[in-house]
């Protein structure tokens, strides 16, 4: 009995010894070292591969102008398109097809595209403050202007002949009381609210300019004209 005994505990000692659980022991978990050597070894073959994807990816959206083209498509940031068009109208107009892809081409760096086009036809100056027209409010009064030239025609097109009269009869009465109204104010209300509220147009700041240039030699010539009378009085005294 005392065999069998100690042969089972030595059996289930075997058993244990042959068998280590994972936690608790000095060997248990992740052996860090083979770990960092793999990732040593897989990482010196996969790199060179992804540095070459990356090179040969972004090439070939530099060459295709992937970028440019997804910035030109959205519309992000003002672009010269309507200057370009009218510009290869009067110099060039078989390259009016080709305006999307030049101005994609040069997205971002339009600058450029303007000095090329410049001196490839000797045309200068005809890009000169061509961010304005691409401005907010420009292109909302284009819009504007477009969709009341649609509704003209449309409207011109389609209505009956005794609609279309009595529209021009209203616009011609509409016209007459807007001039008249414009007339008074102009004459007759701005120039006394003028000094409270407004800044004048450029034609008015230039008569208000020589109107104190004038008053500024006058007060001069006053000023000397008194200092002269003074030095004489001071010489008759003096004598």
């Amino acid at each position: 009995i005392d065999d069998g005994i100690t042969g089972g505990a030595g059996g289930g000692a075997g058993g244990d010894m042959c068998c280590p659980t994972p936690s608790g022991g000095a060997g248990g978990g992740i052996k860090t070292l083979p770990l960092v050597m793999l990732i040593m070894l897989t990482g010196t073959t996969v790199l060179p591969a992804l540095l070459y994807m990356g090179d040969y990816f972004g090439a070939m959206i530099q060459k295709k102008h992937l970028l440019g083209n997804i910035g030109h498509r959205l519309g992000i940031g003002p672009t010269p398109k309507k200057r370009v068009i009218s510009f290869y109208e009067k110099h060039d107009p078989e390259k009016i097809t080709e305006v999307e892809g030049i101005l994609s081409k040069y997205y971002g760096d339009y600058p450029k595209l303007v000095k090329r086009l410049e001196r490839k036809y000797g045309d200068y100056g005809y890009f000169i403050n061509w961010e304005k027209d691409e401005a907010p409010m420009t292109i909302a009064f284009d819009q504007l202007w477009e969709t009341r030239d649609m509704l003209a025609t449309q409207f011109d097109r389609h209505a009956p002949a005794i609609v279309k009269t009595g529209a021009r009869n209203m616009r011609h009465n509409f016209g007459f009381v807007y001039k008249k109204g414009y007339a008074l104010w102009k004459k007759q209300v701005w120039p006394v609210l003028q000094p409270y509220l407004g800044v004048p147009d450029a034609k008015a700041a230039r008569k208000q300019k020589l109107q104190d240039k004038k008053e500024a030699e006058r007060r001069k010539k006053e000023a000397r004209g008194q200092r002269g009378r003074s030095a004489e009085f001071r010489d008759d005294d003096e004598m």
